[in-house]
């Protein structure tokens, strides 16, 4: 079983609570390769534009948020399938026309859906709703697309254990996958669509586990997304530019990098830790052709058990790792 970010410090005994290929998007000059994670659009959009003006200020190009399943659809079964409300789906084009007004590129994570459904089929059937009426109402103003969220690890569907054996729910995530990617693309065929695979610990088990993944899944994918969690262990970070590299090549597939940080806070990392670990990641990353690379995350947002992980306090105060990580991507990242 893989350990997802949130076990990545409960596993090391630490937290106590709790080739670039024709037709990739990514990468061309303008997109730049590296963003942040920040937080959804609240009802009040200060917050979120001041986290938009950071990424830029800091010299990235990217943003990487979620759609909350539970914010825009009103009812899952309606008269006509599934409703969404409108407010909220406004709300959502106008952080995307902030980011676009930024100049920078999106991924757009939808990770969470429909949690009673009957059968698989019913399951299918709703999400595919969901996935084609969000690319309709917004797949304009996206580049990179994130569906579900370390579903190599917890279910795709309940966000629980794995039950069947794997390779049977592997072959049920490729056909969930398959139905997303072209209910996207039905509306917004320029959309690259990824999934990622969780990072923790970097090491030879987990690089096999990555390649037993995406080679069942990735028929249904444009672009491969790992999270990558190498904490503080130089030789762990040091590995990182063969690792990519070598998925890249078995895959035949653009990687990116859906996540990476290190969390500070009480008996957790320092953060001088913080600096260190980030910095040195960015620089390794930085030395493949993986794109877009993204920092989980800009600012801390209070999530229990999962806080202490931005670059600035969750009332924008900034952290002492700000400048040193600017300055990283200024050295490794000079375009974005």
């Amino acid at each position: 079983m893989s350990v997802t970010r949130r076990g990545l410090l409960a596993g090391a005994g630490i937290l106590l609570t709790l080739p670039l290929f024709t037709g990739c998007l990514m990468t061309s000059g303008s997109r730049g390769r590296f963003g942040f994670s920040i937080a959804p659009p609240s009802s009040d959009m200060r917050a979120f534009e001041s986290d938009v003006t950071r990424t830029k200020d800091l010299g990235a190009k990217w943003v990487r948020f979620g759609v909350v399943a539970a914010d825009v659809v009103t009812s899952w079964r309606g008269p006509g399938g599934v409703e969404f409300d409108d407010d909220e789906i406004q709300r959502y084009r106008r952080a995307l026309d902030i980011v676009k007004g930024a100049g920078l590129s999106v991924c757009l994570l939808t990770v969470d859906g429909v949690t009673d459904a009957a059968d698989e089929d019913e399951y299918l059937e709703l999400m595919e709703q969901y996935w084609s009426i969000l690319a309709d109402r917004l797949g304009d103003s996206v580049a990179l697309w994130q569906v579900f969220n370390e579903a190599d690890g917890l279910d795709f569907r309940t966000s629980g254990d794995i039950d069947d054996p794997v390779e049977d729910y592997y072959d049920t995530l490729a056909v969930a996958l398959g139905r997303a990617r072209a209910a996207i693309h039905r509306h917004a065929s320029d959309v690259s669509v990824t999934t990622n695979a969780s990072g923790y610990p970097i090491n030879d088990a987990t690089e096999r586990e990555w390649e037993r993944y995406f080679n069942d899944i990735a028929h249904n994918l444009d672009v491969i997304t790992i999270d990558v969690y190498p904490a503080v262990d130089e030789s762990a970070i040091d590995s990182l530019p063969g690792r990519i590299r070598r998925l890249e090549d078995t895959i035949g597939k653009p990687v990116s990098v859906g996540e990476f940080g290190l969390q500070t806070g009480p008996r957790l990392y320092s953060e001088g830790q913080q600096v260190t670990s980030l910095t040195k990641t960015i620089e390794a990353v930085s030395q493949t052709r993986a794109a877009p690379v993204f920092a989980y995350r800009l600012r801390d947002d209070g999530a229990e058990g999962d806080d202490g992980f931005g670059l600035y306090e969750i009332d924008g105060t900034p952290k002492s790792s700000v400048q040193e990580v600017a300055g990283a991507l200024a050295d490794f990242y000079p375009n974005g």
